[in-house]
């Protein structure tokens, strides 16, 4: 099969969930081409597992590029009703969303440059990850064209802003989210989506791949935070709860993984605390990398919030990754989230923005790691039956085949 993925940016370190199921894709003998609307990111750390993607990528220049321009025109005149009435559907539709409409009109020419790439290559289905614009893009691919898409729900792209959700999921062939959370969300927030049946198809990974390390591992007591450092991760309650805990857990140290628009003021809070010497903030590492840190960890803490305008989580790839390598879970209470880690079942639950309930955690886990460790083979047990990519992927390449050109053919 030929098959269209549209993502916003590429590459992007923090979502090798994506990454992984491109790849798992191939893997399966699948024809790939991945779309991303954003210039190439240079200076992102692109995977080593994902490195054969580049090969498959395609991106389009803004307005002034010959192919969108010429897309913008072949739409005007050729196709004015389809053109000018998804115009319209996107001025009213973004209408009390003035970012996104602006956003979307900009991207307006890339779109219709990549309805004509899928069209002229044969794609059999195009799949948008995220409901933001990828969703816009295959939504304008399949109106223009007739090309059966799809659409991956994960948690800002539905969270935030629910305009064009009716349209742009209600006209799919099928809808997919990473949670049972987002489908009440979604039927919820969107009437026009309350009777529609979702695929609940879990972010995913390599599980056999991943053999787990001894636990406890040897030095001193490791905490772990990976994850890029923007305001709805937390990050500050964590840091408060070490400060309270510290003296309590011996020798002890944690380490920060990722980037972000936080980085420099999470740094100031832990030399406010006193903490300096003890977190280190290490920026993005490589996946490999990041594997030896799971392994080096006593516990991985993922302190997501509800950040502004509702952004936060879905379900983080980080927890799942942790359960994985069987390393306790301290995470909190956000949307999916207490589908993976059930409080004294496999991990750690917590109400988000209590650093104290964090610092018992931390205590707990400090005097009795055999009692964490036996939460977290619950949650490899877990990841093992619900988080597979190989189950995944195959699901969501069945409903590709199901929902493509060839099928309706």
């Amino acid at each position: 099969m030929r098959l269209g993925i549209v993502v916003t940016e590429f590459p992007k370190t923090t979502e090798t969930f994506i990454l992984r199921d491109i790849m798992e894709f191939s893997r399966n003998g699948h024809e790939l081409r991945v779309y991303h609307m954003s210039p190439f990111r240079k200076k992102e750390v692109l995977h080593e597992f994902a490195r054969p993607i580049l090969q498959w990528t395609r991106s389009f220049p803004f307005l002034l590029g010959r192919k969108p321009f010429g897309a913008l025109m072949r739409a005007v005149f050729l196709h004015p009703v389809k053109f000018f009435t998804i115009l319209g559907q996107i001025l009213w539709g973004f209408r009390t969303s003035p970012v996104y409409l602006a956003k979307s009109i900009a991207f307006l020419p890339k779109f219709l440059a990549c309805a004509e790439d899928l069209k002229e290559w044969g794609a059999e289905h195009v799949h948008g990850e995220f409901a933001t614009h990828p969703g816009t893009c295959c939504w304008i691919a399949g109106r223009m064209t007739g090309l059966p898409y799809s659409v991956s729900c994960r948690a800002h792209d539905i969270f935030i802003t629910q305009a064009m959700l009716d349209r742009k999921l209600g006209e799919a062939a099928f809808i997919r989210t990473i949670s049972e959370f987002n489908v009440k969300f979604l039927k919820e927030r969107v009437p026009a989506l309350a009777g529609r049946d979702m695929a609940v198809i879990h972010s995913s990974l390599h599980i056999e791949r991943i053999v787990p390390e001894a636990y406890p591992p040897a030095g001193p007591f490791t905490v772990l935070y990976v994850g890029s450092l923007e305001f709805r991760k937390g990050i500050n309650f964590l840091l408060e709860a070490l400060h309270e805990v510290g003296p309590e857990l011996g020798d002890w140290r944690a380490i920060v993984i990722g980037e972000g628009p936080e980085h420099a003021r999470m740094e100031a809070l832990s030399a406010r605390l006193g903490l300096t010497d003890r977190v280190g903030f290490i920026g993005a590492q490589s996946h490999e990398s990041v594997a030896r840190h799971y392994a080096g960890a006593h516990v991985v803490v993922t302190p997501s919030i509800i950040g502004p305008g509702g952004r936060t989580e879905g379900i983080p790839n980080v927890v799942i990754e942790t359960l994985a390598h069987e390393r306790p879970s301290i995470t909190t209470r956000v949307s999916g989230i207490p589908e993976l880690v059930e409080n004294g079942v496999t991990g750690y639950l917590v109400e988000p923005e209590d650093s104290g309930a964090i610092a018992a955690a931390l205590r707990d886990i400090h005097r009795d790691p055999a009692a964490a460790h036996a939460l977290a083979r619950n949650g490899r047990r877990r990841v093992e039956a619900e988080f597979d990519i190989v189950k995944n992927a195959k699901r969501q390449l069945e409903l590709f085949a199901a929902h493509s050109t060839n099928r309706q053919g």
